[in-house]
């Protein structure tokens, strides 16, 4: 907004004069000599534009800004109540997801964020999707492949993500899990982590199988998460693998591996 020139009318010092507007600063000169403010916080109250047009449009720019601040506050107070809502779950120990690509498609799971849980291989719901019934909104679920024609004992961790901030098992009848919109990580070749070096007590890999996902513990995918952060060597893709594992182990109430 063009205010340079413009007068001004204070409650205090009276009339006035724009001289500078900067970007968290309005400068005004008054008989009395120059003053400063904070702009556009000083309009609220103590200034008043002598152009009602310019006034008017000043008046709607503060309500945007008013109704930005409420909108925020609203979040992080939603977000504060999730997170004890998270914190206050019972925390089932082997409520993390991994996830074979049996029925699932690579490309259409990284575009989209969401992943199948997989279909009843027998019985009167077979072929019928899967309730992902350990899933809880402190689950993680974790991305693995084994290429035709390469060792089951060399399957990838290929990404991972957390669950959408108002999933619930119950209501995934279609078998789809989506991921938050923000806790997620896909890894690319070079970054190779292999899935079974974390299951020591498996004498014998012979085959993933037919399922498409299989649980494991939170204290698994704690350590798979901090070591996918560690490994990755571009700033700013560490920097949220990061907080995703800081968040993990936040609603899983772990206590972080590097404390």
């Amino acid at each position: 907004m063009q205010l340079e020139g413009m007068e001004v009318s204070h409650m205090k010092f009276g009339e006035g004069k724009v001289m500078e507007l900067e970007e968290k600063y309005i400068t005004i000169l008054f008989p009395q000599g120059e003053k400063k403010f904070l702009y556009p916080n000083s309009f609220n109250k103590f200034l008043t534009l002598k152009d009602k047009k310019v006034q008017t449009e000043m008046n709607n720019m503060l309500k945007l800004i008013m109704e930005e601040e409420e909108s925020r506050r609203a979040e992080e107070i939603s977000e504060q109540e999730r997170l004890e809502e998270i914190q206050n779950l019972k925390i089932r120990p082997d409520s993390q997801a991994s996830f074979g690509f049996v029925e699932n498609n690579k490309e259409r799971v990284f575009s989209t964020w969401s992943v199948y849980a997989g279909s009843y291989q027998s019985g009167a719901s077979k072929g019928k999707p899967k309730l992902p019934v350990r899933l809880k909104l402190n689950s993680a679920c974790l991305l693995t492949e084994c290429p035709k024609g390469v060792a089951e004992k060399r399957r990838r961790i290929i990404g991972a993500f957390m669950l959408q901030d108002n999933f619930e098992s119950s209501a995934c009848r279609d078998g789809m899990i989506q991921s938050h919109e923000k806790y997620r990580i896909q890894l690319n070749d070079k970054e190779t982590l292999f899935y079974w070096d974390y299951f020591s007590e498996v004498a014998e890999i012979s085959k993933w199988g037919n399922v498409e996902l299989k649980y494991f513990s939170n204290m698994i995918m704690q350590k798979i998460l901090f070591d996918m952060q560690n490994g990755l060597t571009d700033a700013e893709r560490r920097k949220d693998a990061e907080e995703f594992y800081q968040y993990f182990c936040l609603v899983n109430k772990l206590k972080p591996l590097n404390q």
